[in-house]
């Protein structure tokens, strides 16, 4: 989050960016949004009235990565080659699973060398993963994991692994659950971030955490509040918008996208990129899609990335192959519409 924010400045800037996450403005301070037409007798799922864009873009470029171009690692994998692929797609940057804690310091020091030789950022091991899994024994298993990604991120010179809190739901990580949004599970998500950090104790290595839908991380109030209770500089972000997407935010993503970029500033330490449809249905179901099919307001999006300190990498995700080309044009051509640079 930005320097010395508190609780406090963060209701004032979620009220006056005007995000909703609920069905009443009388709640917390989560569904604060601009008044609209309606909203004392309706849920208020369309966007404020006249609102304005500030698309001036900054000097920072961008990035692009890609997870069907990933640098995952395989014993007696050409290292080289792989990173040649991913050059020649039209990717700068590039992430992984763990698997290079298997590497050997021989094949750590090849890879340095490639990745200066080609530009090739290798920025993140990206897992998702239950860190507040129902079973104790099996939550401390998976915790002592995230911990060795931190110490393998060491070994790569990396500056954050990506991780989540999770979810009741003994199934998986990003599945709902009665309980994830409870004061309780709130209480040992924060517990097992903290036991992260003290198992990593002196590292440089952050835990970047990412929204999930139907867990308790899923709008930028929480990653705020989350910084605050674990107490600890090495909580950030990776940006998932997409991954805030509900019936009352689809149709108001620009709000969504500046309260994220109000609020979170350059503790966002990369952005992913893809796009939700809501499908045309009576009961909400909504659906991935290609970037620019749904309603992520990307001009807005790619120009606050670009008002940032330093290059972020925006990671194109959860498509088929062969639809990632589509993908990678539209951003690039949004891009350029803005005027926001594009690393090459």
């Amino acid at each position: 989050m930005k320097k010395g924010i508190t609780r406090r400045s963060a209701l004032t800037a979620g009220a006056a960016a005007g995000m909703f996450m609920g069905s009443s403005v009388r709640q917390s301070h989560a569904q604060h949004l601009q008044k609209v037409w309606g909203q004392e007798f309706i849920t208020p799922w369309s966007p404020s009235e006249n609102m304005k864009r500030n698309l001036t873009p900054g000097k920072t470029p961008i990035r692009l990565s890609c997870s069907a171009y990933c640098l995952h690692f395989s014993k007696g994998m050409d290292i080289a080659k792989r990173v040649k692929e991913i050059r020649a797609a039209g990717y700068t940057a590039a992430e992984a699973n763990d698997q290079w804690k298997l590497a050997t310091d021989s094949e750590i020091r090849e890879l340095k060398a490639i990745l200066k030789e080609h530009d090739l950022l290798f920025y993140t091991i990206h897992r998702c993963i239950n860190n507040i899994h129902p079973d104790l024994t099996e939550r401390q298993k998976i915790n002592k994991q995230v911990a060795e990604n931190v110490e393998t991120a060491e070994r790569l010179n990396l500056s954050f692994i990506v991780t989540h809190t999770g979810s009741c739901n003994p199934d998986g990580p990003t599945l709902p659950h009665r309980d994830n949004w409870s004061k309780e599970t709130w209480d040992i998500s924060v517990k097992a971030l903290k036991q992260i950090i003290k198992d990593t104790s002196g590292s440089k290595v952050n835990l970047a955490v990412e929204a999930l839908n139907p867990c308790n991380i899923n709008n930028p109030w929480a990653h705020v509040k989350l910084k605050e209770d674990v107490g600890d500089s090495r909580i950030t972000v990776t940006l998932d918008p997409q991954n805030m997407m509900n019936t009352a935010t689809y149709y108001r993503s620009t709000e969504l996208v500046n309260t994220c970029f109000d609020l979170l500033g350059e503790d966002i330490s990369y952005a992913h990129c893809k796009d939700v449809l809501w499908k045309p249905e009576m009961l909400p179901a909504f659906e991935w899609v290609v970037v620019g099919t749904g309603t992520m307001d990307y001009e807005t999006y790619l120009t606050r990335l670009s008002q940032l300190k330093q290059t972020r990498p925006l990671f194109l995700e959860f498509l088929p192959a062969e639809k990632y080309p589509q993908a990678k044009k539209y951003v690039e051509e949004t891009a350029a519409k803005v005027g926001v640079q594009i690393y090459s």
